[in-house]
């Protein structure tokens, strides 16, 4: 009945068969839906999430607190406006972030003397080790994950991503 429907609004033919049939021979066993490249990229997103989420929980850290620290380790101090630009965080919603992430010592904040207005946040020795730390991590998250695909296919599948990411960007 719902091809039917369908057929008559032109989107099927009154003869198809909407996800009925075997899996093709390369799939066994999976349904029609599940070859999909957007259900494949969620899963394969879940598999990271899990991952990244048990190394954050590991650590005590946040997923922005993440983002944070590796910014300031690649930048050197920041403002805390620029800082919250460049991890994608609502400046508002940076500063309880900013603030226990100072209250835990993994960031220093001080007044820029060119600036009395303005705060300049940068690592504190403890972030410093926690950005090593996270590097490590993430690099070993990334090999376990990627480690079955030839590093030509890495390329592909991060220029991909990138590709996809960068065209549903609506502020390049």
């Amino acid at each position: 009945m719902v091809n039917v429907g369908l057929a008559r609004l032109g989107m099927v033919n009154s003869d198809q068969h909407l996800g009925h049939g075997p899996p093709p021979p390369d799939t066994p066993g999976a349904l029609r839906f599940q070859r999909t490249t957007s259900w494949l990229l969620a899963g394969a997103g879940k598999l990271v999430l899990q991952r990244w989420t048990g190394m954050l929980a590991g650590l005590e850290l946040t997923s922005s607190q993440y983002k944070l620290l590796l910014t300031l380790d690649e930048t050197g101090p920041l403002g805390q406006q620029r800082l919250a630009e460049l991890v994608g965080i609502d400046p508002r919603n940076a500063v309880p972030i900013i603030e226990t992430s100072v209250e835990q010592g993994l960031l220093i904040r001080q007044v820029d003397p060119a600036d009395r207005r303005r705060r300049v946040l940068e690592l504190a020795p403890t972030g410093r080790r926690f950005a090593k730390k996270l590097r490590s991590l993430s690099a070993d998250i990334e090999e376990e994950l990627l480690g079955p695909l030839d590093p030509a296919d890495r390329v592909t599948l991060q220029r991909t991503l990138r590709a996809l990411l960068d065209a549903s960007d609506p502020h390049p």
